[in-house]
């Protein structure tokens, strides 16, 4: 008796989407681990330094404070490789440019946002990476294992999303210009909230059986998406964490713009500088 055409092709295509899966999410960590790797070894530099010369130097954090548009420059040309990922079909399909042009993208987010990760608390680092990597991991399983089509939402989400952004904004500003602590810390759950709900949108695009779903070919691309939310998600969690830690008595971070607004905002530095100014009138 022949073999029944369709269930062929159903079990074709679940061996080509399970494997599709496997190569994505195998490439995001690989890509991610590029990543860690530089910034560990940053931070590792920076603390050389630090310990050797911690009177004059901060080694490369200095170097990447003081030239801080090479960073820019750096993930401005990310993001520009990005966009034209995206939109430009034939390059994601055009082997070798296709994997030279990802593991470039790579590397200039690393260096890009290496600002934000350089810091001289290493275990710190790392804490949060595991965090990170429990929260990618917890997050794509939801979205797998759920009922709901989040693809069919789209633009709930979208509105979602614009919603946080808005929101977050509004907050940084609080932050920035007035000096309200607690803002951090809202902005940051808002910026959380919606990278993890993409990412749960993505994980389902990527594993298949939802009304959208991602081609089968198209793992670099797919591959790059889930390494940009843990980015995200790592850059936003290294300063929430930090700040909690700060809370609890530890030797955190702190953001410039905190002790910038601070001195502007606060009440006794205020009067401080009114009776100096009244000694000079």
């Amino acid at each position: 008796m022949a073999d029944d055409p369709n269930r062929s092709r159903l079990y074709q295509y679940q061996h080509d989407r399970s494997r599709f899966a496997c190569i994505v999410y195998t490439l995001a960590v690989v890509f991610f681990a590029l990543s860690i790797i530089q910034w560990i070894i940053m931070i590792a530099i920076s603390n050389w330094f630090f310990s050797v010369f911690s009177s004059n130097s901060d080694g490369l954090r200095d170097f990447i404070t003081d030239f801080y548009y090479i960073s820019i420059v750096a993930l401005f040309i990310s993001m520009i490789l990005v966009t034209a990922f995206v939109f430009f079909e034939n390059l994601r399909f055009a082997a070798p440019i296709n994997w030279l042009i990802a593991v470039i993208i790579v590397l200039m987010t690393t260096w890009g946002l290496s600002r934000a990760i350089v810091e001289p608390n290493l275990a710190l680092f790392v804490i949060t990476v595991v965090v990170v990597l429990l929260l990618t991991l917890m997050f794509i399983l939801f979205g797998i294992f759920i009922n709901h089509d989040l693809t069919l939402d789209v633009v709930i989400m979208f509105v979602a999303a614009v919603i946080f952004f808005i929101t977050s904004v509004f907050f940084v500003m609080m932050q920035l210009l007035a000096g309200v602590k607690v803002a951090f810390y809202i902005y940051s759950i808002f910026i959380l909230l919606t990278v993890l709900m993409f990412l749960m949108y993505h994980a389902q695009t990527i594993n298949g059986y939802r009304y959208a779903e991602m081609r089968i070919n198209d793992y670099l691309l797919a591959a790059l998406i889930i390494y940009h939310d843990m980015t995200l998600l790592l850059i936003m969690s290294f300063y929430l964490i930090a700040k909690l830690y700060a809370l609890a008595g530890g030797n955190g971070l702190s953001l410039y713009g905190e002790s910038c607004c601070a001195n502007m905002t606060n009440a006794q530095n205020r009067t401080y500088y009114s009776e100096n100014r009244a000694m000079f009138l």
